[in-house]
Formats: structure tokens, C-alpha cells, sequence
């Protein structure tokens, strides 16, 4: 308990994924929660730090499903696609078998058709996101509704910027 506070006391950018990381290795669910609420509110920042770039695939994914996430879904893609490349290089895995789990946690339908014409681009040469992904997003955008894509899917988290067709995937909008 001593060092669960002193771990909670003295978290850091830089260390926050490290203590979650342990949090979850050890079963300390109280820990766990800190730790996500430290992410959640300093997210942009994070995403960009060594401690990010090795989290297990399990932690990461857990990560990825809050709503509160404050960073830009575009830029936490950027941030995935990095995640995988380290992970592919240090665990000797092609990138789509290492990010599969974490990948499916992304919120293609948020982003912009210029910005998913991008992402299929960048796609081509790393194979990050299966291609079912990237074409429930163009459908969730061709029929103006997140039709065929999890709900979880098409809720904006807490720093997307908003976009103009985001009001067409909301389940409440009218």
C-alpha cells in the first residue's frame, strides 16, 4: 500500500505507462484507475513518451477504450502506428499481428474522408488496420450514420476535434 501511494503520489508523464503497466502485471485495480485518469487528462502528451511505446498490446487496448482520451483521434492512430512498429521490431512480429488488439479500439468513423484517404495510404505499406476496418468507416460516412460500426466506435472522445459529419454518427442525433 506504501508503495502504491508513493507510485501515486509522484506519477509523471514520463511514468505513467510504466506504473499502469505494473498496475495491471500485479493486479492493483486502484492503481490501474489513477493511472488511466492520469492519461486521460494529459493524453497528447503521453502518447508521445517511451513508457507509451511499450505497453503490452492487453494494456494498450484498455487504454484506447475510454471515452476521455484527451488527444485527436488522428493523432492517436499516429500514435498506435508507432506503438506497432516498436513492438513488431522488438517482439519480431509482423505490425498487424502485434496491433491487432489495440487496433480494433481506434475510431476510424470519426476521422474525415481526406483523412481516412490518408490513413489508407500509410496503411498500404504497414498493413496496420485490416482493411474491414477502414471500409466500416467509409460506410459509416457514405450512409451518414455509424450503420454496421459498434456504437463504442463512432463516440467522439473527449479531445476529437470536432467534425462536421460527427453530428451524422451520434446515435441521439436527429
Amino acid at each position: 500500500q506504501l508503495c502504491v501511494k508513493f507510485i501515486k503520489d509522484t506519477l509523471s508523464v514520463e511514468q505513467v505507462c510504466e506504473a499502469l503497466q505494473a498496475a495491471v502485471t500485479y493486479g492493483q485495480v486502484d492503481l490501474q484507475q489513477h493511472c488511466l485518469a492520469f492519461i486521460e487528462g494529459c493524453t497528447a502528451a503521453v502518447v508521445r513518451t517511451q513508457g507509451f511505446r511499450e505497453l503490452s498490446d492487453v494494456v494498450l487496448a484498455r487504454v484506447l477504450r475510454s471515452d476521455r482520451l484527451a488527444v485527436d483521434e488522428l493523432d492517436l492512430v499516429q500514435a498506435v502506428r508507432e506503438w506497432a512498429h516498436v513492438s513488431s521490431a522488438v517482439l519480431e512480429r509482423p505490425v498487424p499481428e502485434v496491433a491487432a488488439l489495440p487496433v480494433r479500439e481506434l475510431r476510424l468513423p470519426l476521422l474525415a474522408p481526406s483523412e481516412l484517404v490518408t490513413l489508407e495510404s500509410h496503411n498500404q505499406q504497414d498493413l496496420l488496420i485490416p482493411v474491414e476496418n477502414i471500409a466500416a468507416a467509409w460506410r459509416a460516412h457514405a450512409l451518414r450514420r455509424g450503420s454496421g460500426v459498434p456504437s463504442r466506435l463512432c463516440r467522439p472522445r473527449r479531445g476529437t476535434r470536432p467534425r462536421d459529419h460527427h453530428r451524422h454518427l451520434e446515435p441521439h442525433a436527429k
